[in-house]
Order: C-alpha cells, then sequence, then structure tokens
C-alpha cells in the first residue's frame, strides 16, 4: 500500500509539474476562473483491476487509462485535471498520513486540509493543498476518498472554485447523460 501511496503522490505532483509551465501572457491579467461556469457531464464507465468503475465527469474532458488503472480526464486548452482510481482496502487515516508524509518538505508546498476516518467502503476523508513552482502560477490540488475510491481534481489556483464544483460532481452517486 505504501508504495501505491508513493506512486499516486509521485504522479500527482508530475501532473502538475507537466501543467504549470509558465502562465501564458494573456491569463497574467485575468483573475477570474471560468471553469466549471458552462460545464456539462456525463456518466463514464471502465473496467479496473477487475472492478467496473464510474464517475460523472466534464463533457469534452476526454478519458485516458493509466497502466495502473487510473481514469484521468483533462480539460482541453486548459491545465485542469480530474482523476479516479482505487484507493485500496484498509483504515484511511493511514494510508492519508503516508501520503502527506510523502509530500512534506515538497518546496512550495502548503496544506490545506487533511481529513480522513473509516475503513474500507466507509472511508471517507479529503486532502487539499496548493503548490508553487519554482516557475509559473500556483496550483490547487484537492483529493476526495469515498470508500475505496481516491478522486483528484488540480488545476491552477484561479479555477479552485471550478475545480471544487468537478470535484462534488465527480464524487455524486448515480448517472447523468
Amino acid at each position: 500500500m505504501k508504495r501505491l501511496s508513493a506512486v499516486l503522490a509521485t504522479g500527482v505532483l508530475s501532473a502538475c509539474l507537466a501543467a504549470g509551465g509558465p502562465a501564458a501572457a494573456g491569463d497574467l491579467h485575468d483573475n477570474t476562473s471560468h471553469l466549471g461556469a458552462h460545464l456539462e457531464f456525463r456518466t463514464v464507465t471502465w473496467s479496473s483491476q477487475g472492478a467496473a468503475m464510474r464517475v460523472m465527469a466534464p463533457r469534452g474532458w476526454p478519458l485516458v487509462l493509466t497502466p495502473e488503472g487510473q481514469a484521468r480526464f483533462n480539460a482541453p486548452g486548459r491545465p485542469d485535471v480530474l482523476t479516479m482510481g482505487y484507493r485500496g482496502d484498509g483504515a484511511l487515516r493511514p494510508q492519508l498520513s503516508s501520503k502527506v508524509r510523502a509530500l512534506r518538505g515538497t518546496p512550495g508546498l502548503d496544506l490545506l486540509v487533511v481529513d480522513g476516518h473509516g475503513r474500507d467502503d466507509s472511508a471517507s476523508g479529503e486532502l487539499r493543498y496548493t503548490w508553487t513552482p519554482e516557475v509559473g502560477e500556483v496550483r490547487f490540488v484537492a483529493y476526495r476518498y469515498q470508500g475505496d475510491d481516491a478522486y483528484m481534481v488540480a488545476g491552477p489556483l484561479r479555477d479552485q472554485h471550478g475545480l471544487e464544483a468537478v470535484l462534488r460532481t465527480a464524487t455524486l452517486t448515480g448517472e447523468c447523460s
């Protein structure tokens, strides 16, 4: 499980590094986010590690399955991402503690919320932080844990409210068209 946590933490930090390059000249004066203002969602299903997975993802954000079975949705033309994957069995709190230990010491990282309780299907929690790369704009990262599933959104800090809306919708149970 430590390996899975380290792989997930490394993957998120890598995704942030890749998308956290210098802001475009037009973005320097735009402090507002339009992410979420006109998003429509669809239900996406796939199989991962022998389990049927389902998430409500924004329309137009293409699905990419990683070799680890994680679903990744990238916003076209924006540095925003939604992922969903298998958290694993067991108690959430020790897994979350391990992830936080792996993140500590990362330059520019500021932990905002760390909360987790329960185990297996009854686990729930969240992890939110900002990360400031050496070059580029501040990134917002938020995880939500529900049962054995882990959801994550990441993007520029200016997109925080839109990303939180994407995360809330993604973690809803039920289906949309």
